[in-house]
């Protein structure tokens, strides 16, 4: 890792850099003009700075860095150390913040940090898969406008809608156009987290602070810095760390599990929910004042069945995603076409993938058809009768929710005895 030492006082220059250069490759400066002119011309991995120097300040050489290179890390040193110019620096795009006198074991670890977060970048795979957004109707041209007008801006953004609808690829077509898309793309889903591991998954621990922690661990807000982190299901998020996830958006500073003093990061916040957010603080399972840090740009997603216009180049799509199973599928047979479109989707965007994938591996033809998607639609030229189309729908839907009949009367707007008197009607079950 390359570093660049930026400290006009020529002794604390020359002791920093005793001290970095035992680790890394590093060009030390007292003239901050000298180091920028340098840094137009060669390329640096970190850079150290103090913040007052005569002619340029840190915070103009941190704005002059971020606008040449925005992927090079800045730490700033200052001997006037308070939390306004902490936070201050941080949301200037700094990396990180040392108080002076600096502490060299401090310094390394935090370089450490640094190289650490490009290693995790170049190797890891929280980057994920690319954004491909499908968009052929007009709903969904629109939101994705307005999501590559927010993408600019490191506004917090929530992403409501049905399970399924696609708000993962939401946030990460948000990501991928905006200032952060060369940066970590990091996902988690609030669901999946036990709420004593919570905390920790994004704040990171310090060594001994629960048993078998016998060493510090970094947390996602750490492990991302800089890039965007998307938080699916907001409202599973646990209620007692919900003040401490509001100060972190405040402040963009935290204290990992164990921790007396605290840390920063900077990260751009994208939640998601398929739940009334709104309800959820009126029940009290969400906090208001969090809510509204979240929401201040909403995007919401329409389901599948109102957009139409989207469903076959979607199944499309799904047909090349999947074509390593089956090679011999070359498309869609007329006839599927025609039971995709008239499919209801009570899954959306989800739902139509499993389906293409299932179909895939059962499709002997070179087109997928009825058989294969398994929908429970007829072709267009048999019996379309009010009674036939309502058992197909009927059926379709129990499908889907394999064969759960209150959710299929939820998704069909009647009650469960209804489901199961249409079901005596045609003799199943």
């Amino acid at each position: 890792m390359k570093v660049v030492l930026i400290e006009d006082d020529a002794t604390l220059n020359r002791v920093l850099k005793r001290a970095i250069e035992k680790y890394y490759s590093i060009t030390a400066f007292t003239s901050p003009a000298a180091a920028v002119e340098y840094l137009a011309d060669s390329s640096a991995d970190a850079v150290v700075s103090d913040i007052r120097m005569p002619g340029m300040t840190g915070f103009d050489v941190l704005e002059k860095i971020k606008t040449a290179t925005p992927e090079t890390y800045v730490l700033l040193m200052t001997g006037q150390s308070t939390i306004d110019e902490s936070v201050t620096a941080i949301k200037k795009g700094a990396y990180d913040y040392i108080p002076k006198p600096v502490d060299t074991e401090l310094l390394i670890y935090k370089l450490q940090m640094i190289e650490e977060n490009i290693s995790l970048k170049n190797t890891a795979d929280l980057q994920g898969r690319p954004g491909s957004f499908v968009m052929e109707s007009q709903s969904i041209k629109d939101i994705a406008s307005q999501a590559q007008r927010v993408a600019k801006s490191d506004t917090n953004v929530m992403l409501t809608g049905e399970t399924g609808t696609g708000k993962e690829v939401m946030a990460r077509y948000i990501h991928e156009n905006s200032n952060r898309r060369k940066k970590i793309f990091a996902a988690i889903n609030c669901c999946n987290l036990q709420p004593h591991l919570f905390e920790r998954e994004l704040f990171g621990h310090k060594k001994g602070a629960f048993t078998g922690a016998d060493k510090d661990s970094k947390g996602i807000v750490q492990t991302a810095y800089g890039g965007t982190l998307f938080l699916d299901e907001i409202g599973e998020m646990p209620i007692d760390l919900q003040p401490k996830f509001l100060r972190f958006l405040e402040t963009k500073s935290f204290y990992p599990v164990g921790a007396s003093t605290q840390e920063t990061s900077d990260i751009r916040i994208i939640a998601a929910t398929n739940r009334n957010p709104l309800e959820m603080v009126a029940k009290g399972l969400f906090r208001e004042d969090l809510y509204y840090r979240l929401n201040v740009f909403n995007i919401e997603l329409p389901p599948l069945r109102e957009r139409k216009d989207d469903i076959i180049p979607l199944a499309e799509h799904f047909i090349e995603k999947f074509r390593h199973i089956n090679t011999k599928v070359m498309g869609l047979e007329e006839s599927a076409l025609a039971c995709l479109r008239s499919y209801a989707f009570p899954g959306n965007i989800r739902e139509l993938s499993n389906i293409i994938e299932r179909a895939m591996i059962l499709e002997q033809t070179n087109r997928l058809t009825c058989a294969s998607l398994n929908l429970g639609c007829s072709v267009p030229d048999e019996d379309m009768t009010l009674d036939t189309i309502t058992r197909k729908h009927i059926l379709s839907v129990l499908d889907a929710h394999e064969g759960n009949k209150q959710k299929a009367a939820a998704t069909l707007g009647v009650d469960t005895s209804t489901i199961y008197r249409k079901l005596k009607e045609y003799g199943i079950g």
